[in-house]
């Protein structure tokens, strides 16, 4: 487990690994209810690994992970940045662009987007 952890960037001893960690809902829940048009969330899953990579390629090491549902099922697509525990609503391919920018790369939330914040306790 641990080998698979280090190959993908992931720190297993509390040292160094991803700058931020974005989760996004895609609205795609298995009970049939949704937050978005499917499409949308695909679209904007999409185009985030798209800009993922290419600043992975600029040494930016963010982790993104698809999810089903983050449990508020509106105003999606939703998505949470950690470790800041910022949470979005809306975010189209756009606004993700402005969230990457914004917040992944400069350390701003996008206030205009955001609805509420949950951050990791620093010392557990």
């Amino acid at each position: 487990m641990q080998k698979k952890a280090k190959s993908r960037g992931i720190a297993v001893n509390g040292q160094g690994g991803y700058e931020r960690h974005i989760l996004l809902c895609t609205g795609l829940r298995q009970s049939g209810d949704t937050c978005c048009p499917a499409e949308e969330g695909a679209k904007t899953w999409k185009y985030l690994g798209k800009r993922l990579k290419q600043l992975t390629q600029d040494g930016h090491n963010i982790y993104r992970t698809e999810v089903e549902c983050l449990m508020f099922c509106r105003g999606g697509p939703l998505a949470v940045v950690y470790p800041e525990g910022t949470w979005y609503c809306h975010v189209t391919a756009e606004v993700c662009e402005r969230i990457i920018q914004e917040h992944l790369l400069e350390g701003k939330p996008v206030e205009e987007f955001m609805f509420a914040r949950n951050p990791f306790l620093k010392d557990l």
